[in-house]
């Protein structure tokens, strides 16, 4: 996989722009706000349709009513990407492939593997971080699974205000009967895709993170969710098990929207015995086997990189490049990376106020 150009019209700080992409290594390099990470950012919605920080309408520049992102990926052939996101008069999105618009829902273009530093945040804030990046993952690796996600969120509103409605006393416990069993379809379904995922972690990360820093510590992956190997009528009998509690909260107790996975180092959880650089580097280490995870034979993700080099020493940088050859890789920087700009075989791009220099 591999992005031959971008053109951007009124994104962010790209009033209008176009870049030629040559090289599997792409260093971005700008002084702060110059417009670095809008260019990774207009990468990722090519591939997602979506930004990794603010929703479609703050993505316009600030004096324009729409914006733009055209791109050409190759796969085995030139494939020709076009966006179109309108904000006034009306708010509007179009997509096309190869000049035919597509819908939203037949967007299966290229995937993608972001590090941001905000990615920290995974293992220090609560639950929702952490399902949310299996979530991302898990939909990158399988189409099916955004639409589980979909049946699920459904599922889950029905049924959160029915058990309102049977603790208010207006409905029945028997018309729960229906909703478990949806649910229990879709759960299980979830949770064996996000214990696979967890496994493969668990299977690699030692490895992995020991080539990264040549550190010798010990990692374990836990997946606090539904148990390995449980059915659809296992999931109902704890339902059941759980009914007269979540009828008193009038809420869902039971379930993927309950998951979490927690990450110990040498017996410890990591938060409590690991620096921020050891941090950023066993985020690296799962972003690194996130692109082996969700790669399909040749097919390997694009990999976006910011603001990745400011904490790692050059041995580790180049062990990092390392774990990444036979992927397209962007890295923003606000200094020059001389050691690596020195080979002729990447590309630098120097980035002045929303503009290629």
């Amino acid at each position: 996989m591999h992005i031959s150009n971008i053109s951007l019209e009124n994104f962010r700080n790209y009033k209008r722009a176009e870049i030629r992409l040559g090289s599997d290594l792409v260093l971005i390099v700008g002084e702060n706000a110059s417009g670095k990470t809008n260019f990774l950012e207009s990468i990722y919605f090519l591939s997602r349709l979506k930004s990794f920080r603010a929703p479609d309408n703050f993505l316009v520049n600030h004096t324009e009513d729409f914006f733009s992102i055209k791109g050409t990926v190759t796969h085995s052939e030139p494939e020709d990407l076009e966006i179109v996101m309108q904000k006034n008069p009306a708010v509007r999105r179009g997509f096309k492939i190869n000049g035919q618009k597509t819908k939203k829902i037949a967007w299966n273009t290229f995937k993608t593997v972001l590090f941001v530093p905000n990615d920290l945040n995974m293992f220090i804030l609560g639950p929702d971080a952490r399902r949310k990046y299996l979530n991302e993952v898990l939909v990158e690796k399988d189409s099916l699974y955004s639409i589980d996600l979909a049946s699920l969120d459904h599922i889950l509103k029905q049924r959160g205000a029915l058990l309102e409605k049977i603790r208010e006393g207006s409905a029945q416990y028997s018309e729960i009967d229906f909703w478990n069993q949806e649910l229990a379809q879709v759960a299980v379904r979830i949770s064996r895709a996000r214990r696979n995922f967890i496994d493969y972690l668990n299977d690699k990360f030692n490895h992995t993170y020991q080539n990264l820093t040549e550190f010798t510590s010990i990692f374990n992956i836990v997946y606090k969710g539904l148990s390995a190997g449980i059915s659809e009528e296992d999931f109902v009998r704890i339902l059941i098990d759980h009914q007269t509690s979540e009828v008193r909260s009038g809420m869902n107790l039971i379930g993927p929207h309950r998951d979490d996975f927690m990450i110990f180092k040498d017996e410890l959880q990591n938060v409590y015995n690991s620096s921020r650089g050891e941090l950023r580097e066993q985020i690296l280490a799962i972003k690194i086997l996130q692109a082996q995870y969700i790669a399909t034979g040749d097919d390997r993700p694009i990999i976006l990189l910011d603001d990745v080099f400011s904490e790692l020493d050059q041995h580790r940088r180049f062990q990092l490049l390392k774990n990444f050859t036979g992927h397209q890789v962007f890295i923003t920087s606000t200094e020059p990376l001389l050691q690596i700009e020195q080979n002729s075989h990447n590309q630098l791009i120097r980035v002045e106020a929303g503009q290629f220099i």
